[in-house]
């Protein structure tokens, strides 16, 4: 397979993932601010949500991270040939 053949399925990958909220940056925007910061005493009445968030928001950046990696192996392997 030629370089732009590979450059052409991995352009192709990316744009079939799906675009992605994050929980996250929702609940950052809903909860009110209160002297300049978030209002805890809101955010420990959402803990519950905020915890599935952080988890969600970790595992979106963890598998990015991955796909990043991935993407840097494929590079080596074409300077390599």
């Amino acid at each position: 397979m030629s370089e732009s053949e590979y450059i052409e399925r991995v352009v192709n990958a990316l744009k079939r993932v799906p675009l992605t909220s994050l929980r996250i940056i929702e609940l950052a925007n809903s909860v009110p601010m209160k002297d300049g910061e978030l209002d805890y005493e809101k955010l420990a009445d959402i803990q519950p949500e905020v915890n599935l968030a952080i988890a969600e928001a970790k595992m979106y950046g963890s598998h990015t991270l991955m796909a990043v990696d991935t993407l840097k192996k494929l590079v080596a392997r074409e300077e390599d040939v």
